[in-house]
């Protein structure tokens, strides 16, 4: 029985789940300071990223999951900059991957464009509440790039198609839910609605390649 076989039968998922559930617990259970902090932060994504190479030939997911888990580091940190750089590199690394499965027909191309405008749109909005012009210009191309994953999880063309596009929206939703938290008005229970959806997408996007659903 190869490794492939025993990560493919579930126990990523029970695994993973247990790492969440660790991570949203943390507290409850005395793991307490600034390591326990990183190190229940980083270890869900980090796990789906090992998980993934050994278990998927998506080389690409699992380097988006790898560099994810450092963003998840850096944001427990609190250095912000290094946190966008490193996400803006996982969702380059999920474009690279979509790209290789992704058709433009005429339907494709209407609704990217819908969804560009859309981006655009609150993107701005957002990013006009910002006061750093550091910041306004990683936020900025950081919303590019993201809202680019998410476009292309539209014309992506595989079996499960509704499954990488409600992964990518989730992702989306969760860093805009940072972003609005951040710059424009703090509202309660932001902690656990950025957390619960961000598991959720990055969880889905490991499951969907483990499943070889591409």
């Amino acid at each position: 029985m190869n490794c492939r076989s025993i990560l493919s039968r579930g126990w990523v998922v029970i695994i993973y789940l247990m790492l969440v559930c660790l991570y949203f617990c943390r507290k409850e259970i005395g793991l307490t300071g600034q390591l326990m902090f990183d190190i229940t932060k980083t270890l869900p994504v980090l796990f789906l990223s090992i998980a993934t190479l050994f278990a998927s030939d998506r080389g690409l997911i699992s380097l988006a999951l790898l560099l994810s888990a450092a963003g998840d580091l850096a944001g427990e940190e609190g250095i912000f900059l290094l946190q966008i750089a490193l996400f803006a590199l996982a969702h380059i690394a999920y474009i690279a991957d979509f790209s290789k499965r992704v058709t433009f027909n005429r339907r494709n191309k209407i609704t990217i464009t819908v969804w560009a405008l859309f981006v655009a749109l609150f993107g701005g909005w957002i990013v006009s509440h910002i006061t750093s012009a550091a910041i306004m210009v990683a936020c900025s191309i950081y919303m590019l790039i993201i809202g680019s994953m998410t476009a292309l999880s539209f014309a992506i063309k595989v079996e499960y198609k509704p499954l990488y596009i409600i992964a990518a929206l989730l992702f989306l939703f969760s860093d805009s839910c940072i972003a609005w938290n951040k710059f424009v008005e703090h509202f309660s229970g932001a902690g656990v609605t950025i957390m619960t959806t961000y598991f959720a997408a990055q969880g889905l996007f490991a499951w969907l390649a483990i499943g070889k659903r591409a």
